[in-house]
């Protein structure tokens, strides 16, 4: 450790406690071997630790931090120092002769019961020293060897001899105390951590929450304030990224889980997870990663990238971080969706499938709204979509919901224009005077009612929603009694209505009307005399009604005429 290594007094060659005078006399000579080329007499540099690279400028900045106060006891707090001739001297001698087991043996033996005395308490800062020197890396671990140290040097610095250690250090003006020495030695011990990486922050805080201190507490405030800021960073950069590009949000999340899981891991350690500041950060830090699985999720849920695992992987990660019951709830609220879409994929593979064929459907009823409402285009309608119909119901079976609200969506809009056009024949027929005009509307009304007829035919076959089947089969019954109806009516040769008769009772099914139909239909038609006056008398019969309509006294002649007629044929 370069707190060791490279302290102060081992570069100048000294022991902690060098008087002033000892000190200049040392700094002179050490620089007049160097001046010479020549290697150093023995001092207390101790070589076994590793090398000592020194010149006189290093030997002057090292001088330099021995002058102040201040920087004396921070470099004394990481060397050696005199404290018990009798066991310290034979340690000393052990390490310039690389007996480092021997130094082991020597103060293992004075510390071995824990208990601080006037005759072993340099034997704890020392052996401390020795063991953040690491040179002692062969026998146990770093982090064996840093709690070995760490342990023995507070140990040193909750006892009451820490004033004669000061009082050798420094002069008599320096004033301190026992907490702020603690302090000075471990905020120098973290950064010497942070910059070599000897061991993580994580385990450098649990071997400090396993020691008993007085500065414990405020060490460990002190400690939480710069990765709650490393962490907030972190935060603020991710949220940068993710904005700037969502298609790189789960790479962002990820990273963001990874970087801060040893500064979030080391603030639960110091401040525990009921800790409103802990709590705080942590739920920011679940907000984020979240919020990164969800614009990931949006951006490529519409797309040949299936999101669903990856962000699913992001929000469980969001959801462990997450202490709050806000945090919480968006958690499981977010989970919840996306479990719900992953569990529906198969169902999008379906859609996927008939999309083309759900978008000709849909575009073929944007078309026809367009076009006139006739028998011949809600034919022409059925015949197209049929085909894209069919592929949608082997995709989704023929039970599906959306195949039947499609299949009935067609069958009802080519029904409408049936009716539509059926009813405006009806409309026409209805208003028109002239009698060779109803002739041509009854025989148009014919021919469409029976391409009407057709085109329910199939959607009768048709898959649809129960209540429009109702209204389907309802429209097919009409269809088929209008169709009776009008055959009841000749247009040119055939039976049908009986025009004069009809004039002449005021309506087509008045008994007497119906009498002579009955005639019409069982004697006329079956001779070919009777067949030709059928078909005379329809082709000047209209005329006739048309002139004679509004003639109530001919009327009334006709229908005593037809009467006596028959009683005749009765």
């Amino acid at each position: 450790m370069n707190l060791v290594l490279n302290n102060p007094y081992r570069i100048v060659g000294l022991l902690v406690g060098a008087s002033a005078r000892e000190q200049d006399r040392q700094i002179k000579r050490l620089k007049q071997f160097i001046a010479a080329d020549i290697a150093p007499e023995e001092d207390f540099s101790f070589p076994s630790l590793g090398n000592v690279q020194r010149n006189i400028e290093k030997v002057d900045v090292a001088a330099s931090k021995l002058n102040l106060d201040k920087d004396k006891i921070v470099a004394a707090l990481f060397w050696f120092y005199k404290g018990n001739p009798i066991t310290d001297e034979p340690a000393f001698d052990a390490i310039n002769d690389s007996d480092l087991n021997q130094v082991l043996v020597i103060w293992k033996k004075l510390t071995l019961n824990g208990e601080i005395s006037k005759r072993n308490a340099s034997a704890f800062s020392n052996l401390g020293t020795l063991y953040l020197s690491g040179v002692l890396e062969g026998t146990n671990s770093n982090e064996a060897l840093l709690e070995n140290g760490i342990s023995l040097k507070l140990k040193f610095l909750e006892s009451e001899y820490i004033k004669e250690f000061k009082s050798l250090a420094t002069d008599e003006t320096y004033k301190t105390t026992k907490k702020e020495l603690q302090l000075i030695f471990l905020n120098q011990l973290q950064s010497e951590i942070e910059k070599s990486e000897f061991i993580s922050s994580t385990n450098f805080l649990d071997i400090i929450t396993q020691q008993e201190f007085s500065a414990k507490e405020d060490f460990l405030k002190g400690f939480v304030q710069k990765p709650i800021e490393e962490i907030e960073k972190n935060i603020e950069e991710a949220r940068i990224k993710r904005k700037a590009d969502n298609s790189n949000s789960l790479v962002v999340g990820k990273e963001l889980f990874k970087k801060t899981s040893e500064n979030l891991k080391l603030l639960k350690s110091i401040l525990g997870i009921s800790n409103l500041k802990f709590s705080s950060i942590s739920d920011k830090l679940s907000d984020e990663i979240l919020q990164c699985g969800i614009d990931y999720f949006k951006f490529y849920k519409d797309s040949s990238t299936d999101p669903g695992r990856a962000s699913m992987d992001l929000f469980h990660k969001a959801k462990l971080l997450a202490i709050g019951d806000i945090a919480i709830q968006r958690c499981e609220e977010n989970t919840e969706n996306l479990q719900e879409w992953i569990d529906n994929k198969p169902e999008r593979d379906k859609q996927a499938k008939i999309f083309d064929d759900f978008k000709s459907i849909t575009d073929l009823i944007d078309e026809y709204e367009g076009y006139k409402e006739t028998v011949l285009n809600g034919k022409q309608l059925l015949a197209s979509a049929l085909i894209y119909l069919s592929n949608v119901k082997d995709v989704l079976g023929e039970r599906d919901d959306l195949f039947i609200g499609l299949s009935t969506r067609i069958a009802s809009e080519a029904q409408g224009m049936c009716v539509s056009e059926i009813n405006n024949l009806q409309d026409k027929f209805s208003s028109a005077f002239d009698s060779s005009t109803k002739v041509a509307l009854i025989r148009l009304l014919k021919d469409k009612i029976n391409e009407s007829l057709d085109v329910s035919a199939t959607i009768g076959s048709m898959h649809l929603k129960q209540d429009f089947r109702i209204r389907y089969e309802r429209n097919r019954s009409t269809l088929i009694d209008l169709k009776r109806q009008l055959n009841q009516v000749n247009t040119g040769g055939g039976s049908s209505g009986c025009y004069i008769a009809t004039m002449a009772y005021g309506d087509y099914d008045h008994p007497q009307v119906m009498i002579l139909r009955q005639f019409r239909d069982d004697v006329l038609n079956k001779s070919a005399y009777g067949k030709w006056f059928i078909k005379t008398y329809y082709h000047y019969s209209p005329k006739l009604v048309e002139r004679l309509k509004n003639q109530r006294t001919i009327n009334i002649i006709i229908r005593k005429t037809l009467n006596q007629f028959i009683k005749l044929i009765k």
